[in-house]
């Protein structure tokens, strides 16, 4: 894949503050296991953007939040089966009865 030589410089840049400085890695993951891959694979893709649009790759704090933030969605969908949930909560509506307005449900059970 061709890819402009400032992205690839700013990438290696970027991927060398991360594997050198432990403390800066922490503070932008927090002590979850990040894909670094696909970290750098999302960077990738918007440092493209980002040098077609101005001729600089360089990601804002809110682009690189965003993903980070995409990252930790993806984990999370990973763990939560969102159908199970889903179908746990209906059940769960079920045993609440509604008998006026603006009251909450009452339940008993």
């Amino acid at each position: 894949m061709y890819m402009e030589v400032n992205i690839h410089i700013y990438l290696k840049k970027l991927r060398d503050f991360f594997e050198n400085d432990k403390e800066a890695r922490e503070d932008m993951f927090g002590h979850t296991q990040v894909d670094m891959e696909e970290f750098f694979k999302m960077v990738t893709e918007q440092a493209t953007i980002n040098n077609k649009k101005n001729g600089d790759p360089m990601l804002s704090g809110t682009e690189m939040l965003d993903i980070v933030t995409d990252l930790a969605l993806k984990d999370v969908e990973k763990e939560l089966d969102t159908k199970q949930f889903v179908k746990r909560q209906k059940e769960i509506e079920k045993v609440f009865v509604h008998l006026k307005e603006g009251f909450p449900p009452f339940c008993l059970n």
